[in-house]
């Protein structure tokens, strides 16, 4: 399956934290559902930053591939070859 916009939102990792404030409120009386909502606001805000870091690394690891190809591809056009070093 391709990495696509509905692939990314299928991830959200703050679920668990959205679950527990569901489940604290259950509990409490009207007047702390603010504390639901900030919850809520705090697990969104961590669905934001890891959707964005997860974009920029597939940047980056995109990046380093071509770089990584362009490479090969310059070596076999000089007539190098590249030898896979085992550790």
């Amino acid at each position: 399956m391709s990495d696509n916009d509905a692939t990314h939102k299928r991830h959200r990792v703050a679920d668990p934290l959205r679950e527990f404030a569901d489940g604290i409120t259950d509990d409490l009386d009207d007047d702390t559902y603010w504390m639901r909502d900030e919850l809520y606001r705090i697990a969104d805000e961590i669905d934001h930053e890891h959707e964005r870091r997860m974009e920029q690394q597939s940047y980056e690891l995109r990046r380093a591939f071509c770089r990584y190809l362009g490479g090969v591809i310059d070596d076999y056009r000089r007539g190098m070859k590249r030898k896979r070093l085992r550790k």
